[in-house]
């Protein structure tokens, strides 16, 4: 069985590039991938736990709370500046043997992360009604936003910090204490749902304010074990040590974290826009387009890990000067990508119908699950290029173009065509479906043609 799988893994990705020796041992695509991937997955499996567990209580909780995680995700982007670019930052400073300036990168994001979400947070949860009002809804939709909104946003620093040591763990090459925690986070998240919808008499937690207050409980459970273990572990971070002026290192941490953290706020800008696009449709469009999301992002999570890890084996690359290796990684990590894309998001348009009906039984909602993932088959065909080469840009330390394409691409073509094709045209949710479609293979195309340039070869971090 060993022997086949490394078989496999030999076709996939050639072994010479998908291994990095590092001073604490040997760094593997497949041993970062598979924690990233399973981690993702697990964050993404407590949102459709939520969702689940709403659904059996009434789709109008489901509209609303995943109405606000769109906006909550939005701000969440904010912390990703920081941790992402720390991520580059920490994996060239360890490819170019400078573990000093790696430790301080590590202790500028934990810092900055969790000042920056604490601040956020705040200001905010004290705005929750005129952000909620923003997506077009209405009546008890719009009650249970507001008040889902304010309880998670308000412990938002949580998830700022994570972020900060999730990618410090990530770039040190010990993403399994990321796994671990968001396994913790998502087993408690899952108990507490259950017990708030269907044992509300046992615990003093009760609908929608009852969902938040479990994922913040589980938050704060998962960051307390990574926080422990990066206290205790032997990695050369040292925290206690560090003084202020290792938050230097901050300003190159946002020259890569700011242009990427743009692009990806952007995204989910749009996402958000379109929800409130979709709101003049009325509850059912938005229903049908986060039960859809919920499902397709079992496909979009392969492409992301994958993008995430080469993101990483490429700083570490980069920061090595080994640039022929890496632009070899980016090719082979791009043809793994869109053609499991293809293949997943195949078998999901072959079962997507009873898969939504684990959600919902509404018939107007189910009507429209074949086409939209018909649809949808494009999409991911575009996410997969994307994926790999705006991280693979990322991670060479080229941040600013792929910036210029996402935000161009976001509201010039998904936006404005989310409007043209979907609300003008008429063609309701296909029509904002087929505008991402446009987005993404938009933006994959040209970031592609960029790393071929091979102009991230003399970018410096």
């Amino acid at each position: 069985m060993r022997e086949l799988i490394h078989r496999i893994s030999d076709r996939l990705i050639s072994p010479d590039v998908r291994e990095i020796d590092t001073a604490d041992g040997r760094l593997t695509l497949w041993g970062l991938f598979v924690p990233l991937f399973i981690e993702q997955l697990l964050m993404n499996l407590m949102g459709t736990v939520n969702t689940l567990v709403l659904s059996h209580y009434s789709d109008a909780a489901v509209a609303a709370v995943g109405s606000a995680n769109q906006v909550i995700s939005l701000f969440y982007t904010v912390f990703s500046v920081v941790s992402g670019g720390a991520s580059v930052v920490i994996s060239h400073r360890l490819g170019a043997k400078d573990e000093k300036a790696a430790g301080d990168a590590s202790f500028t994001a934990v810092v900055t992360g969790f000042s920056v979400s604490l601040l956020c947070g705040l200001l905010f949860s004290m705005a929750a009604a005129p952000l909620m009002r923003m997506l077009n809804l209405e009546g008890d939709v719009l009650r249970m936003a507001r008040q889902y909104f304010r309880i998670c946003i308000s412990f938002a620093f949580l998830q700022g910090t994570m972020s900060a040591c999730s990618a410090t763990l990530r770039s040190y090459g010990r993403p399994r204490v990321a796994v671990a925690a968001s396994i913790l986070m998502n087993a408690l998240n899952a108990v507490l749902n259950l017990m708030v919808i269907r044992l509300p008499e046992a615990v003093p937690l009760h609908g929608v304010s009852g969902i938040a207050a479990a994922n913040v409980i589980s938050r704060a459970t998962a960051l307390t074990v990574m926080l422990v273990y990066m206290a205790r572990c032997d990695l050369p971070l040292h925290f206690a040590s560090k003084r202020l002026s290792a938050l230097r290192s901050l300003k190159n941490i946002l020259r890569i974290g700011v242009p990427a953290g743009i692009s990806t706020l952007s995204y989910s800008l749009s996402q958000v826009v379109s929800t409130s696009i979709l709101g003049l449709l009325g509850q059912t469009a938005i229903s049908a387009k986060i039960y859809i999301s919920t499902i397709v992002f079992y496909v979009y999570v392969i492409g992301y890990s994958l993008g995430l890890t080469v993101s990483i084996m490429i700083g570490w690359m980069s920061g090595a000067g080994d640039f022929d290796r890496a632009a070899k990684l980016n090719r082979e990590a791009l043809k793994v990508a869109v053609g499991l894309n293809m293949l997943f998001s195949a078998v999901i348009w072959l079962f997507g119908r009873p898969l939504v009906g684990f959600f919902t039984k509404d018939p107007a909602i189910l009507a429209m699950v074949p086409g939209i993932l018909a649809i949808d088959f494009f999409v991911e065909i575009g996410r997969g290029f994307n994926h790999i080469e705006e991280n693979s840009l990322r991670g060479a330390g080229d941040a600013v173009f792929p910036m210029a394409v996402s935000v161009i691409s976001c509201w010039g073509i998904s936006i404005l065509f989310s409007w043209l094709l979907g609300i003008r045209a008429g063609f309701g949710l296909y029509g904002c479906w087929i505008a991402f479609m446009l987005d993404e293979l938009f933006r994959g195309i040209n970031d592609w043609r960029r790393f071929r340039s091979g102009k991230w070869r003399k970018i410096k971090v």
